[in-house]
């Protein structure tokens, strides 16, 4: 058991953010697994912006697959919220909703550790939400599997054994291209768009314009914008 916390503790990080002060009237948090319902309150271990390890069930598949971060009571469980989704700070994560706003329909998108419903955004006209949700990209759902194409991705890994699944911008820039000619040129073809805007530096522009959100994130970056790339691909 010795062995075992050790080697758990080696694979997270330290606490993520100090913890405020806890108010014993405060019950905003309901508890994750139902529990305290008839006037208990629920106290969180991990921060807003994360999100505790398998929060509503009893064991913790969890483990070991992403990387976790010590909660306020020094036990690796803490997670960071995932792009597209929101952590409040009651130890679980919900989703973005969906936007309904006229020329904007369709998901929304938020940056990893947003920590409430403001941190989403809706996409503008003409673009919609990344296959991860973290970013706004040109239209390719119409030509594209969507959730074919994210599991895709979901199950790459890095080129770097020790990381895993861990993949940095780049890392991910090149999954979703090898993901996206995986399931068809056209998808190909529309991912390439946004895999050349990430990767190419706006120049050349007018006095007080300034270049679009995201244009050049990853200028550097290795990935072939027209063909699958190597460097990080689907676990077998």
């Amino acid at each position: 058991r010795a062995l075992c916390a050790a080697l758990l503790l080696s694979m997270a990080a330290g606490v993520p953010e100090m913890r405020q002060a806890v108010s014993v009237s405060d019950c905003s948090c309901p508890d994750p697994k139902g529990a305290n319902t008839t006037g208990g309150c629920y106290q969180p271990v991990c921060p807003p912006g994360y999100f505790k390890c398998c929060a509503t069930c009893k064991e913790a598949p969890c483990y070991g697959t992403d990387e976790m971060f010590l909660s306020w009571r020094g036990i690796p469980e803490c997670i960071e919220c995932k792009p597209g989704d929101y952590c409040e700070g009651c130890d679980t994560y919900r989703s973005c909703p969906d936007s309904s706003q006229p020329n904007r329909e369709g998901p929304r998108i938020s940056a990893a550790k947003s920590a409430g419903l403001g941190d989403c955004e809706s996409c503008p006209s003409g673009l919609e939400a990344s296959f991860d949700r973290s970013a706004c990209m040109m239209k390719y759902s119409d030509v594209c599997n969507v959730g074919v194409v994210a599991r895709c991705i979901r199950n790459c890994k890095s080129a770097d054994p020790t990381k895993g699944k861990r993949l940095d911008a780049c890392e991910r820039m090149k999954c979703t291209m090898y993901c996206a000619a995986r399931w068809s040129d056209p998808c190909r073809a529309a991912v390439t768009e946004f895999c050349v805007f990430s990767t190419t530096l706006a120049t050349n522009l007018p006095e007080g314009i300034e270049a679009e959100e995201g244009q050049g994130a990853i200028v550097g970056c290795d990935v072939d914008c027209n063909a699958a790339g190597r460097a990080a691909a689907p676990a077998a």
